[in-house]
């Protein structure tokens, strides 16, 4: 039986909630597209073996899609006076920012040796686990806190933007190391990380879970593997999560891409990646609200097709970059803005769509089980993401030895774009469509 919500948010909870948005993205972004470049510049530079290094992150991911359902299940039983989500943020949140500074200090910056992928290794799987204690019940807040379709776009809104705040921090990561070193990268994500949490453990109130969780509820690899297998009969979920895994590995690959993409096909220092990132940040922020307002009016269905559509169609164009297409540099700018356009979309839909995804769950088993359904989504987006830095290692070498070469990093560009194709064949099956708003 569903427990009892929680009241109506006010806009300034809304906020305070909706600022954990900056760590989760920056974190995330700065791991996919710098901790590649520290660790493999190229294979001659390389700390750590470039498959080494693939193994080693991918096996985080595994590691992490592992934790996920843990966590998942363990929040949704968990019996506090805290209720069932804030404890573990509260008490997660000191050694996740340790670990995401941590991450940027290998014990031989500067030379290939066997320590560096020992260190990268333990701090990658302590990474992935404790993001995993801290990620998972903030995002199975959202069901709880939202009443409504609406005030779940709306929230939903407000985290979306927070997420391009730290994706315009992020965008100067390349002037910040380069200035002081790969180690502020560390410092900046792990800094952020408490800041930006602090307002959701200050601001929000969950009702205690002591009278509402049984006391009898245990963890066991049987019940949890139960708790998780069910969420595949519920088939909006399996059509949403096939496709966000695959949305996932394209924007992963794309996010890897650029400090590669500026050195070897625009032949540009790190710093530009600031440049390069604007027009995506300018069109992310802009229509985060078109598309609040297009969802609203039009329900979230078609506008989070159009934003698959949007995303498969406008990265491949990158395939294009070169002296037909005028200045390399203004032509990646303009494909990247609209990039961002449409992935504004998705960002700002893809809560709001899974929290609808886990009341229809509700009234399939008559429970409350946001924690399993964020975990299950991590094990695929993340499996997802650790592939494509497979992919990537991969394909950015093709017709060269060692160093990226312009034709790999094109078919990255590709492939991403082959991936939402597949993602969007796959979202047109989704069932749970909202009656459009006749306002």
């Amino acid at each position: 039986m569903e427990g009892p919500r929680m009241a109506r948010l006010g806009f300034g909870k809304k906020i305070s909630y909706a600022m954990g948005g900056v760590a989760l993205n920056l974190a995330n972004l700065v791991i996919s597209q710098w901790l590649l470049k520290l660790y493999v510049p190229n294979r001659d530079e390389a700390l750590v073996d470039g498959a080494v290094f693939s193994a080693i992150f991918l096996l985080g991911r595994i590691t992490d899609g592992i934790a996920e359902p843990l966590v998942g299940y363990w929040t949704d039983h968990h019996r506090s006076k805290l209720g069932r989500r804030i404890p573990f943020i509260r008490y997660g949140i000191i050694p996740v920012a340790l670990v995401t500074f941590l991450l940027w200090t290998p014990p031989f910056p500067h030379e290939a040796h066997w320590l560096n992928a020992v260190y990268i290794f333990v701090m990658v799987q302590a990474f992935f686990i404790l993001w995993s204690i801290v990620a998972n019940p903030y995002m199975s807040l959202l069901p709880e806190i939202a009443r409504d379709s609406r005030e779940r776009v709306d929230i939903s809104t407000m985290q979306a933007g927070f997420i391009m705040v730290g994706t315009i921090i992020f965008a100067f990561t390349g002037p910040l190391k380069d200035a002081f070193g790969w180690a502020s990268i560390g410092v900046l994500a792990g800094g952020i990380t408490l800041i930006t949490f602090a307002p959701t453990l200050l601001s929000i109130r969950q009702e205690s879970s002591v009278d509402t969780v049984p006391s009898d509820a245990k963890m066991s690899a049987v019940t949890i593997f139960d708790w998780a297998r069910t969420t595949f009969r519920n088939r909006p979920f399996v059509i949403y999560l096939s496709a966000a895994a695959l949305f996932w590995f394209a924007l992963n690959m794309l996010t890897l891409l650029i400090p590669f993409w500026i050195q070897y096909v625009l032949h540009e220092p790190d710093s530009m990646v600031a440049l390069v990132m604007g027009p995506f940040l300018a069109t992310n922020v802009a229509f985060f609200f078109v598309f609040n307002a297009l969802s609203k009016k039009f329900g979230k269905f078609p506008m989070f097709m159009l934003s698959l559509a949007g995303t498969a169609v406008s990265i491949p164009l990158l395939w294009f970059t070169g002296p037909g297409t005028g200045s390399p540099l203004a032509y990646t700018q303009v494909i990247m803005g609209l990039v961002g356009v449409f992935i504004a979309g998705y960002i700002m839909l893809q809560p709001a769509i899974l929290a609808d995804i886990i009341d229809h769950d509700e009234t399939l088993t008559g429970k409350r089980r946001e924690g399993i359904y964020i975990g299950v989504q991590a094990i695929f987006s993340k499996l997802a993401m650790g592939f494509s830095i497979m992919v990537a290692s991969f394909l950015m070498y093709a017709g060269g030895a060692g160093t990226p070469t312009e034709l790999g990093l094109k078919l990255i560009a590709l492939s991403s774009g082959a991936a939402v194709v597949v993602a969007c064949l796959i979202f047109q099956r989704y069932p749970l469509r909202e009656r459009a708003s006749s306002s």
